[in-house]
């Protein structure tokens, strides 16, 4: 089982910028996971909320502002929203990029940005929207790796994902039972809860033989699971 980032590291420094992506990798994280807005201007910054209101020191909706705007705000400990391009620098070669797509119409652009940098093996496209997901792997003409997020309707998703061809599939923790992690593995996709934030629920997941465990805490998670798969190994 291995450790996703959320948002970097959300619990532990400004989520999604460059400092929160640094910091899941410095704990281990194998996996980080960011989310993906355009701006008026049609630039792609990383931004979870339709607005900026919570993370930074502004306000206003994400895709009313330019980025000249966006990157005026501090983000926190004096960060700046970063832009794709940024944390495509900061993953390469350390780490597999989860990029959430948080709309859709933009996948072109977000597919070529990866593509060009030569990291397509290095980026797992992921949304709650099918529509998304089907667009950037018809775009790529099927070389994008894409899962599915979904935090209820268990059978639905699944044949979704089934249809869709996807590689992980990430559900809200509290649906993941024996069934989902064995219809999963009939489909040969990974599993990928959130977010797994404290150590029962932790070894829950690992107990059903998850893959991924996606985290705010990438540190203490780490130290957890090691923790967990010593006495699995002792017992």
């Amino acid at each position: 089982m291995e450790i996703v980032g959320h948002r970097g590291a959300a619990g532990e420094e400004p989520e999604n910028t460059i400092r929160a992506v640094l910091r899941g990798i410095e704990c281990g994280a194998t996996y980080i996971e960011v989310d993906l807005r355009r701006t008026a201007d049609g630039a792609l910054v990383i931004m979870h909320d339709e607005t900026v209101d919570r993370t930074t020191n502004g306000r206003g909706r994400v895709a009313e502002m330019t980025l000249s705007e966006i990157r005026r705000l501090d983000a926190g400990k004096g960060e700046r929203v970063p832009i794709l391009d940024e944390v495509l620098d900061a993953v390469e070669g350390r780490a597999v990029l989860l990029l959430e797509l948080k709309e859709a119409g933009y996948e072109g652009d977000v597919w070529s940005r990866v593509e060009s940098r030569g990291m397509v093996s290095e980026v797992v496209f992921i949304s709650f929207l099918p529509e998304a997901l089907r667009a950037v792997k018809d775009i790529s003409g099927g070389r994008a790796r894409i899962g599915l997020i979904f935090s209820r309707g268990v059978e639905e998703a699944l044949n979704r994902a089934a249809e869709l061809e996807v590689e992980v599939i990430a559900p809200h923790y509290r649906l993941v039972n024996r069934s989902l992690v064995d219809e999963a593995r009939r489909l040969g996709v990974k599993v990928d809860p959130w977010t797994v934030n404290g150590e029962e629920v932790l070894e829950k997941m690992f107990r059903l033989g998850v893959d991924l465990v996606t985290t705010d805490y990438p540190c203490k998670m780490r130290r957890l699971l090691e923790k967990i798969k010593g006495l699995s190994e002792w017992l």
